[in-house]
């Protein structure tokens, strides 16, 4: 995997480079909007980790440009920037995820780990979790464990992808319900909990009992490690 990182803060940048490096992770650096620009045009990446105060040309500007020139490479913005209007700015002008400095280094990590997997999901049409057992098709969508097919209602399926989709990241209650039903949808408190069940019940029964991880008082997610 291949990450373009444009920051001009020449101490923060060797750290975020050492650190995606520790990862696996291949990292060219650009400290400008121009230089930024020029390495999006000649190299392919699979995320671009992108801070909007820059030399030459500002964040915003590098965005749209690419987007305007067809390119759909996650774009993950950084600033210190915090304003509602700034962040919608940027959302508005093409980048697909927004962090506000100070981060935290493991959230980081796990956005751009999202962005990567949103990306691929898109290209290939599919999802592996758990050490390669469970499959999930997104195109088809169908789930299988083992190659064998796993029945799962409609809304099941779209929770399940929602959490397949974020995996690693903890998805509250509400941040579901919001994706998987429709607005104004009248429903009783504890709906994402049940459907939680179904699923796992489901995933239990081929062995897969521990991929669907409650984090108490907040939500669900699914473990990266499992």
């Amino acid at each position: 995997m291949k990450i373009l990182l444009v920051e001009d803060n020449l101490e923060l940048c060797e750290n975020l480079k050492e650190a995606f490096e520790q990862e696996g992770f291949i990292v060219d650096v650009a400290y400008d909007g121009e230089k930024a620009l020029d390495l999006a045009f000649s190299s392919e990446y699979d995320v671009i980790v992108l801070d909007i105060m820059l030399p030459k040309m500002n964040g915003w500007d590098v965005c749209a440009s690419l987007r305007n020139e067809g390119f759909t490479t996650p774009i993950l913005m950084l600033t210190a920037r915090d304003s509602i209007p700034d962040r919608i700015r940027g959302l508005d002008g093409g980048a697909d995820d927004y962090l506000v400095k100070p981060f935290d280094l493991r959230e980081l990590l796990a956005r751009i780990r999202v962005l990567i997997r949103r990306n691929s999901a898109r290209k290939l049409n599919f999802i592996v979790l758990g050490k390669g057992r469970v499959k999930l098709d997104l195109l088809k969508r169908t789930v299988n464990v083992d190659d064998k097919p796993i029945k799962l209602s409609k809304k099941e399926f779209d929770i399940f992808e929602y959490l397949a989709i974020n995996a690693g990241i903890v998805l509250d209650r509400q941040k579901i319900i919001e994706h998987v039903w429709e607005s104004g949808f009248e429903m009783y408190s504890n709906v994402v909990d049940v459907y939680i069940k179904y699923i796992r019940d489901k995933l239990k029964r081929y062995g897969v009992d521990d991929l669907i991880e409650t984090v108490r008082g907040i939500g669900y997610r699914i473990r990266e490690e499992v």
